[in-house]
């Protein structure tokens, strides 16, 4: 028994010698202005497909938290693509203390074209990342 405990000693110096050091302190970015949050992000989809040129894209944070009910649109942004193709940026500016730290929220897009038919949407839940964070929204087609 001694044996084994003199040898996890050698062991546990090596660990010991291997401690990392202390963190760096990280520059922050500062919050905007009272309260607001900027997401930034792109959205994409996979397929080959060419957006008609005038397509439009809306990206909303939802309150996602109540289930059968309607979820509330905490913010939107509306985007004129005049025929940029995927991945398209955005950003997005909502009020942090509309967020709720026990709520649930959903960030989607979609897609329509001049008509507004949609044609492409967002088919998952995409959770609201922390405040700083970016965000790739998937989209498949709508067929039919």
């Amino acid at each position: 028994m001694k044996r084994r405990a003199l040898l996890l000693v050698p062991v546990l110096a090596g660990l010991a010698a291997c401690e990392t050091a202390p963190p760096r302190e990280v520059a922050t970015v500062p919050a905007a202005p009272s309260g607001q949050v900027t997401l930034t992000g792109t959205v994409i989809y996979r397929e080959r497909i060419a957006l008609p040129q005038d397509a439009r894209l809306t990206v909303h944070v939802s309150d996602v938290s109540r289930m059968d009910a309607p979820a509330p649109v905490i913010a939107e942004t509306e985007i004129a693509t005049e025929g940029r193709q995927v991945p398209i940026p955005f950003s997005l500016t909502y009020d942090r203390s509309r967020i709720d730290a026990r709520g649930r929220y959903s960030v989607s897009a979609r897609i329509t074209d001049g008509s507004g038919r949609l044609i492409w949407i967002t088919d998952t839940h995409n959770a609201l990342p922390p405040p700083g964070g970016t965000i790739e929204l998937r989209l498949v087609r709508v067929t039919g």
